[in-house]
């Protein structure tokens, strides 16, 4: 059983958010120019703080999996090319989990006509790791146990011919 698309909320989450955005730079113009540092502050110490990920590289660190490159293969080469896997960005309001913010995210089988969603992920903005959305358990499980308790890669065998 496949489950409702999310495409109607997020469209409308998207367009409400690029109104808001267009509001604030209508409310609050600014020259595009930053304040000059003050010389009196000593120069940031080197930190090793995670690097941050933009949306793109958290989708690109989601496509890597090999999980996600099989389940694509699989949807492409099941519809003759009609459907593709893809990730989309569910709610592009961070999701805090333990105080640090994650980018929510899932993949899905895009057809002409809908998105239906396969599975969802967390990656953290700082450093980009991956927590998988267990909706039956609600709960969030790192890549590892996910793999051993659910077996993502078991998704596609039903769907491959056999000979």
């Amino acid at each position: 059983m496949s489950k409702p698309s999310r495409l109607p909320a997020v469209a409308g989450t998207l367009a409400g958010l690029l109104a808001a955005g267009l509001g604030v730079l209508y409310f609050y113009p600014h020259s595009g120019r930053t304040p000059p540092a003050p010389a009196a502050l000593p120069a940031p110490a080197a930190t090793t703080a995670p690097a941050r990920l933009t949306r793109e590289q958290a989708v690109q660190r989601l496509m890597a999996l090999p999980e996600l490159k099989a389940w694509s293969a699989a949807i492409e080469k099941n519809s003759g090319g009609a459907h593709h896997g893809a990730v989309i960005e569910y709610d592009p309001a961070p999701r805090l989990v333990d105080g640090k913010p994650y980018y929510q995210m899932s993949f899905v089988e895009n057809s002409p006509q809908s998105a239906v969603t396969w599975q969802g992920f967390l990656v953290a903005v700082a450093g980009g790791a991956i927590l998988v959305e267990d909706e039956s358990n609600n709960a969030l499980l790192d890549v590892e146990r996910w793999r051993r308790e659910q077996q993502p890669m078991q998704r596609v065998a039903p769907h491959q011919e056999t000979r």
